[in-house]
């Protein structure tokens, strides 16, 4: 197995059409209002892109084979093409480009499922995703079962959409206090990095994987070590460098408060 073959193998398969609609619809969407940021654009589309790279190419295939290239697929989704589409704001969008009548539709149903967009919510609702899927029988029949694979592509992609969105202040009308926002980082590092070390530790865990990697000529406790590996290091990397930002806008929205008071004082 080589990069060339992780990155190539392309196969166009039912993801590809969804991920067309959505890139069709967003574009609608900027078309109909007057003015949406292009970084904004430039974001969802990215998130697209790393979400057709890890469900369609060599990734896929081989993550049906070795638990490490199937971790680095879950790191994929959740972790970098979560982040980016949740960057896209695409609710916003919609708000935005909507007719009054569906405006006030989904605002309704945004308002009611307040609880659902609150980074504790989606802290619980990742944490209990990666778990389930990577420490139970669902891992090894994800790879035998491409229903049940796609399946689970989705609950991570929603749930890591659960715990990005208001992270990144990327839904309409509603702004988690920084505090929130860092607890939340702070308590998803801890099941990853737990997730991470049993991975690290344990013994070889799923027979449908021991018996793919030897036919592939390698052995299936390195294979799981390094799924931890993945696990632990990337995840870790993504979370401190969202930690970083979420303290880092903290600090600045503080500072303007600073300036504004100064300003008021000084007039």
């Amino acid at each position: 197995m080589s990069v060339g073959r992780l990155l190539g193998e392309w196969h166009l398969g039912a993801p590809v059409a969804s991920l067309v609609a959505a890139a069709l619809a967003y574009a609608i969407g900027v078309r109909r209002v007057r003015t949406w940021p292009r970084a904004r654009s430039a974001a969802f589309g990215a998130g697209l892109a790393v979400l057709a790279s890890a469900m369609q190419s060599g990734i896929h295939t081989w993550g049906e084979r070795l638990q490490a290239v199937h971790m680095a697929e879950h790191m994929l989704v959740c972790l970098l093409a979560a982040p980016l589409l949740a960057a896209g704001a695409p609710l916003t969008l919609a708000l935005r480009a909507m007719r009054a009548g569906p405006r006030r539709q989904l605002a309704a149903v945004l308002r009611r499922a307040g609880a659902l967009v609150h980074p504790a919510t989606g802290c619980l609702a990742l944490s209990a995703v990666l778990l389930a899927l990577h420490l139970t029988p669902l891992y090894e029949l994800s790879a035998r079962d491409p229903l049940v694979h796609a399946t689970a592509h989705v609950a991570l992609l929603a749930a890591a959409l659960m715990f990005w969105a208001p992270l990144l202040g990327a839904l309409p009308g509603r702004e988690s206090g920084s505090a929130a926002r860092i607890a939340a980082v702070l308590a998803l590092m801890a099941p990853m990095g737990a997730l991470g070390a049993i991975l690290l530790t344990a013994a070889p865990r799923f027979p449908a994987y021991e018996r793919s990697a030897a036919l592939a000529g390698i052995s299936s406790a390195e294979d799981e070590r390094l799924a931890g590996v993945i696990m632990w290091v990337g995840g870790g990397m993504a979370l401190s460098l969202a930690l970083l930002a979420v303290a880092g806008h903290a600090l600045w929205q503080e500072e303007r408060r600073m300036r504004r008071r100064e300003a008021v004082g000084a007039g």
